[in-house]
């Protein structure tokens, strides 16, 4: 597998006066972060290096930027319009500048409308008044307490949700309470299974007057990016819809578990492949965010009680088939029935966390004879899975429990039983972990920038072509194919010269299988926006196209020279990397390699000082790398603060992999510059090949204090030039002088002392290093890895009348025959 070499998010140096260096901006937060459907309103950005913006790039349709005014460098105000059928929900966008495009950011379309939350209103006597069905846009500060007032007739539903974390920026946990005309509390929430960290409360008012909602933060902190949206009005807000799912294109009939009583409802679906969202309402308004709903393309089964034992379960369906469910009460045990026939391969998939339920699914699947055939308790998230090969044909049963033996009217799930299905998802890999940084392609005009996009297969075997759609005018890519076994290709965007400023949401495929079966998929990015405690995803968005943008040129350019020849297993090579600094612009430049063919090394990072301009970077291979025709990018960017003295190689303009003098200055600190694209080479092809010399060390023998001759028996041509040949791998204080090898050589001969200290014993690590130019770069290949050197103490070694040490036989013999 092609090996990638993460880069890391730093803070970039550069001195004063250097030449500017275009910078992405950044978006910390969006005020109020919603809009109402069907009306113009604007949204405040605030963040870091927002001179000079472009435009919203928005993922989904529905809403259009109209304006967008920079205020000052750390705030843009945008205006947007939201069409009469704008899809309801979150929407992602990214702010871009002439330096690049921000980290993703979401606001809400809402069918409300929007008001901002006063001043003081941090009590029950100075609650805000909001009409009803109205949404709030408001900040949390640190220890903050929030009150809003509505007045309610009596049987009137109140129900007021809190949107916190799946805003996306901060993982404001928030607590609600709602309090009745007289102050006594009617309900509390914190954290609810359908929205987890964002509560939500529901009740019918028992009389007429002024309702009190109150909002805080969980642990009484804040601050001033802890923003939330309440939603407050008599909309229903159901905890759970039952069942969960239906089939495509079909009517379903539901029952929506509200508090201001259960009620059925039915929802139509829409074809198979259209995105779905559940909204419930009714006469006093439509539920603010949708409940979570499966549209998929076979039929529901339903389940009847008692359905405990399986003697109990209905007929037989035939799969595929959806099977739905409540477990509820605690101990309750589900069972439903299925045909099935030898040889079926059964995808057994459970739905119950992923639609906000709080059923903890442990899904098992057995033969009507009882005999347990596969079981799953969870797959990668808290629902179960599970592959079933059947094993006959007949009858089989799915059985349905919680984990921690707990249930309720709420505890719905969701089982679907379907062949599974092959896929492909194109994706770009983190390359920060925990960090947007580098999700988008920033390509500086005339420079080129790397990238890595990754397949992720679902039963798909094969190489996987990839391709994109339209590219910004005057950027251009070179896509090819993911081979079969790797998962990863690197890639280099190329701006032109004259390729004018801006950018695009780019949808990328891939397509593998086989010539009787293609399957293609399309790109898919998920972002985390929220991180909980160890590391975990609260929220997140997934994104369907890259973003691909043109900023202004860099003042830094590499180029890779292309090697001169093959680089050998067991060997190195040298190559030769040159960077042009644009004027006024001396900056040092790390220089790292961030794709390399398997069992490749090379340095972390490369300094090229300021008054250089050419760095030689070695590149070593071990003797397992993997054979072939790799790529080799070079990334460049400006050095960190002291990275040169951490450096495992600072080289200059003498080629000779020593370290150059410090450039005057390096001591001094510089002020620092954020957000500085690395920049590129071309991407070369080199060849790793087969050693095209090798060798075989001679048994050998010493004795401590005395010299011995070490003779390596070389095998094939050694290239034209000349070479010199090291003995490496000896025993301690035991030394060999180099030696020259010509063409033609058919041995090498090492002359080697041997120190009376040299501990006795065989020392098997001898190798033979051959180092001289190919194509004027340097090369080394190492030859007869594994030979062994034996010392011996002084004497105990038997030599013939020629001196050639005998083997413990032939000394044996010796010794019998001068008896």
């Amino acid at each position: 597998m092609l090996r990638c070499l993460t880069a890391s998010l730093c803070v970039l140096c550069v001195l004063c006066g250097a030449a500017p260096a275009a910078a992405p901006p950044t978006v910390e937060s969006v005020s109020p972060g919603a809009g109402r459907r069907g009306t113009e309103f604007t949204l405040t950005l605030a963040g870091a290096r927002l001179t000079g913006p472009q435009e919203l790039m928005l993922y989904s349709p529905g809403v259009v930027c109209t304006k967008v005014e920079g205020t000052s460098e750390n705030e843009v105000v945008a205006t947007l319009r939201a069409a009469a059928d704008c899809r309801l929900g979150l929407h992602a966008f990214r702010l871009r500048t002439a330096g690049g495009a921000s980290e993703v950011r979401t606001f809400r379309v809402t069918s409300f409308p929007v008001v901002p939350e006063a001043d003081a209103h941090g009590d029950r006597e100075h609650a805000q008044v909001v009409p009803l069905n109205t949404t709030v846009a408001a900040v949390l500060d640190a220890g903050d307490t929030d009150f809003y007032a509505v007045a309610l007739k009596k049987g009137q539903r109140l129900s007021a949700e809190v949107e916190g974390v799946r805003l996306g920026v901060e993982p404001t946990d928030t607590v609600l309470t709602a309090y009745g005309p007289d102050g006594k509390q009617l309900a509390f929430a914190d954290d609810t299974p359908l929205f987890r960290q964002d509560p939500f409360v529901s009740l019918v008012a028992p009389v007429d007057g002024t309702y009190a909602v109150e909002v805080r933060d969980a642990n009484r902190g804040g601050g001033d990016n802890h923003r939330y949206l309440l939603h407050v009005g008599t909309f229903p807000r159901p905890a759970a819809v039952f069942p969960a799912g239906g089939q495509a294109g079909t009517e379903v009939a539901v029952k929506l578990f509200d508090a201001a009583g259960d009620r059925d409802a039915k929802v139509t679906l829409p074809a198979s492949g259209t995105p779905f969202e559940f909204y419930p309402g009714d006469a006093d308004g439509t539920a603010p965010t949708p409940n979570p709903f499966r549209v998929s393309p076979f039929p529901n089964v339903t389940e009847s009680e008692p359905n405990d034992a399986p003697a109990a379960t209905k007929a037989a369906a035939a799969w595929p088939v959806a099977f739905n469910g409540i477990i509820e009460k605690a101990g309750d045990v589900d069972h439903f029935r299925f045909l099935a026939k030898k040889g079926d391969v059964i995808d057994v998939q459970a739905f119950a966390y992923r639609i906000g339920s709080p059923v903890d699914t442990v899904v098992a699947v057995f033969t009507a004879g009882g005999t347990l055939v596969a079981q799953n308790d969870d797959d990668e998230t808290h629902d179960s899975r599970v592959l079933v090969v059947v094993p006959a044909d007949g009858e089989y049963l799915v059985r349905v429990t919680d984990k921690r033996k707990q249930g309720g009217p709420a505890f719905i799930y969701r089982v679907e039983l379907d062949r599974p299905q092959p896929g492909l998802t194109v994706f770009l890999p983190e390359r920060v972990r925990k960090s947007q940084d580098r999700h988008v392609i920033a390509v500086p005009r005339g420079g080129r920038v790397t990238a890595f996009l990754g397949v992720r297969r679902d039963r798909v075997d094969g190489p996987v072509a990839l391709a994109c759609g339209e590219l910004p005018a005057g950027v251009k890519v070179g896509l090819g194919t993911v081979a079969a076994g790797e998962y990863l290709l690197p890639v280099v965007f190329e701006a032109a010269a004259d390729a004018p400023l801006g950018g695009k949401l780019v949808p990328f495929a891939g397509t593998g299988g086989d010539a009787t079966r293609a399957v293609t998929g399309g790109f898919a990015q998920e972002l985390v926006l929220v991180r909980g405690p160890g590391d975990s995803g609260m929220h997140a968005v997934t994104l369907d196209a890259l973003a691909v943008v043109v900023i202004d040129r860099s003042p830094l350019e590499v180029t890779l020279l292309p090697p001169a020849g093959p680089l050998a297993a067991d060997g190195t090579l040298d190559v030769t990397v040159r960077v042009t600094r644009a004027k006024d612009f001396a900056e040092p430049v790390a220089v790292s390699f961030p794709c390399l063919p398997p069992g490749v090394e090379v340095p972390t990072t490369v300094t090229i000082p300021a008054d250089k301009s050419e760095a030689v970077v070695t590149l070593v291979a071990s003797p397992a790398a993997d054979l072939g025709e790799w790529k080799l990018v070079a990334e460049a960017e400006v050095a960190r603060p002291g990275r040169g003295d951490r450096d495992p190689l600072v080289v200059g303009m003498n080629g000779l992999g020593t370290p150059d003098a410090p450039p005057a200055g390096r001591g001094r600190r510089r002020k620092a510059i954020e957000g500085f694209t690395p920049v590129a080479s071309e991407m070369r092809a080199v060849t790793l090949a087969a050693p095209p010399v090798k060798g075989a060390f001679a048994p050998a023998v010493a004795e401590q204090g005395k010299a011995v001759k070490v003779v390596l028996a070389l095998e094939g041509p050694v290239p034209a030039g000349t070479f010199t040949a090291r003995l490496d791998g000896l025993p301690p204080r035991a030394a060999a002088q180099p030696v020259e090898v010509r063409v033609g050589a058919k041995q090498v001969e090492f002359a080697v002392t041997v120190d009376a200290t040299t501990p006795v014993g065989a020392h098997d690590a001898l190798v033979c290093e051959l180092a001289g130019t190919v194509g004027g770069q340097k090369v080394v290949y190492r030859v007869g890895r594994g030979g062994v050197l034996k010392v011996d103490a002084p004497g105990a070694v038997k030599t013939d009348a020629a001196g050639k040490p005998l083997s413990p036989l032939d000394a044996l013999r010796q010794q019998e025959k001068s008896k």
